[in-house]
């Protein structure tokens, strides 16, 4: 059986300085007295989103440029619910994540109108479609009715998946008479947001979350918002932007969203808008299959800062057709695209505040990579966690942590003891639990509670760059709504290279070697890291002090400035 691999969302990881020439100020400690400013009692939440309920918004353009970049998409429908159902994502017939239990999806475009300025291509001036769920299929593709529902709902173990993949693909390959002037962060966000919120829309409207588009977003679901788009966002605060007669806005009217940025909503307003629809930012996706040089896009990570840097980015008039900027890519087939800076810039700020994000290219012959980076971030939510940094595990394969679980009101410990809960203490009018820790040995252990993965092949793929997370076994996964809190005795690995130093892990002296100057490291057995050793204060490195802090022979430099 395979082991349970639960999300979690670290707030803040157990984190301590260590000796060195440079170190300064103390940590508090808060579980029992340790080496000072060698390690540190730190005690930070974690949080369990035992997510069961996925909600799917496709934003996808639908001006004249689009039908191509459509026909891609609307060919990988079957694959995406396949493999969400399944949690197999690499079809190799063994599960990769939790399957979706409850999987919804809703559909809107990018025309919003033009604020009632008559404009080609816009056939409907002042709100355009505005963010509404499509409700109409193509009825021009074959097996499609003339209307769905306003958002589609599949059920694990009861929805068939053909099917459902089918209707999707119907309301969403809607065709391109939408209008070119894309205001596609505005329809997300006038999507989902409710009506009860501050924000307003063109016209001093309010958004459609709660009223149109009632019933699709749900409160404690994982909200993945998908953009297919072959240009960058126009979404406008002073719609006098697209009035041909504007005394403000002058110029070529298809250049005006490019030279008149203030006329646009800055991208705080989406930033913060797709936040707040959220209690938890790792419960927000934000994707775009955009108009980035597909070289620079691809894998899991997604280089912000190389995108937005890339020559190919940069906006600027094409002099060789001054009616339009430089496209930032093109392939045959697909067509052009053009820089979606302020669709990145969005991207980059929700994954600095918290947010699980990707940017993937239009201009490639087909979309199957950019939505199997897509589902990846989905089965991360899904699946488990990966911890940034490495704890030190002792020659046991424990490591000086505790992880507790903070239940529901009501609940008690004595419940759960059967999957490896004991009571620790009260919090709040809440039992708190300690989950027992199993020792992996190099291989799954048994018994019931939490083990420290840094071993299991799943775990080396899902978190290549960070190989660690905190795994749970079979029938001890923590309950939905569950605070789990990570309480530490020692640092993390502060190594990155093979070089020991100061604050490098260890299982024993043999693990530590001498530093320039003659000063021995030696295994601190509390932080299971290399210290320096020391005789008297004249050993140590940078006026230090020897000392003794826990008596026997635990004698290591400390910073002078610490209280011992």
């Amino acid at each position: 059986m395979n082991p349970r691999i639960f999300r979690v969302t670290l707030l803040a990881v157990a984190m301590a300085t260590v000796v060195s020439m440079v170190a300064t100020g103390c940590l508090t400690r808060e579980l029992q007295p340790i080496n000072p400013c060698t390690v540190s009692g730190v005690v930070r939440n974690v949080k369990v989103n035992a997510v069961e309920e996925v909600d799917v918004l496709f934003m996808v353009d639908n001006s004249n440029s689009m039908m191509e970049e459509q026909a891609n998409l609307a060919r990988e429908f079957n694959r995406m619910v396949t493999v969400l159902a399944s949690g197999d994502l690499d079809d190799d017939g063994m599960q990769d994540f939790p399957p979706v239990k409850s999987l919804r999806i809703g559909v809107v475009n990018s025309d919003m109108g033009t604020g009632g300025f008559v404009v080609e291509t816009c056939s409907e001036s002042n709100f355009g479609d505005d963010g509404v769920l499509r409700t109409v299929g193509n009825t021009a593709r074959p097996g499609c009715m003339g209307t769905y529902p306003k958002f589609l709902d599949f059920s694990a173990g009861t929805t068939n998946v053909e099917s459902f993949a089918t209707d999707v693909t119907c309301v969403a390959a809607m065709g391109i008479n939408g209008c070119g002037f894309e205001q596609q962060l505005e329809a997300i966000l006038k999507a989902l947001t409710p009506s009860s919120s501050s924000l307003r829309f063109n016209m001093s409207t309010v958004g459609h979350g709660d009223v149109a588009n009632s019933g699709f977003l749900r409160s404690d679901s994982l909200l993945a918002i998908i953009s297919l788009t072959d240009e960058d966002d126009c979404s406008a605060r002073d719609v006098d932007l697209f009035n041909r007669g504007s005394a403000t806005y002058a110029g070529d009217l298809n250049l005006r969203c490019f030279s008149f940025p203030d006329a646009l909503h800055g991208i705080d307003r989406f930033v913060n808008g797709l936040l707040d629809l959220r209690s938890d930012p790792d419960l927000l996706i934000y994707a775009g299959i955009v108009g980035v040089p597909p070289e620079i896009v691809g894998g899991d990570i997604t280089d912000y800062d190389r995108i937005l840097s890339d020559p190919a980015m940069q906006e600027r008039i094409d002099m060789a057709m001054p009616t339009r900027l430089v496209p930032s890519c093109n392939r045959p087939g697909t067509g052009l695209a053009f820089p979606p800076v302020r669709m990145v810039r969005v991207g980059q700020e929700l994954e600095a505040r918290g947010a699980n994000t990707t940017i993937q290219s239009i201009c490639q012959d087909n979309f199957t990579g950019a939505l199997n980076a897509i589902i990846k971030k989905i089965a991360d939510v899904l699946g488990g966690a990966c911890l940034p940094r490495a704890l030190n595990p002792d020659a046991t394969g424990r490591v000086n942590c505790d992880v507790v679980e903070v239940l529901k009101e009501g609940s008690t410990c004595a419940e759960f003891e059967a999957q490896g809960r004991v009571f620790a203490r009260t919090q709040d009018g809440q039992e708190v639990c300690r989950i027992n820790q199993l020792v992996p040995a190099g291989s799954i252990p048994s018994g019931q509670g939490w083990y420290y993965d840094n071993f299991t092949a799943d775990t080396l793929t899902r978190c290549s760059d960070t190989p660690q997370r905190i795994s749970f076994s079979p029938g001890a996964e923590p309950r939905a709504g569950s605070t789990i809190r990570l309480e530490c005795l020692q640092p993390v690995g502060m190594g990155g290279g093979d070089e020991v130093e100061a604050g490098s892990p260890c299982a024993g002296d043999g693990d530590c070697n001498a530093m320039p100057g003659g000063n021995p490291l030696r295994c601190e057995a509390t932080s299971n890291t290399c210290q320096f050793s020391c005789i008297t204060d004249a050993d140590c490195p940078g006026g230090f002090r020897c000392v003794d802090p826990l008596g026997g022979d635990n004698v290591y430099c400390v910073n002078p400035t610490c209280s011992f």
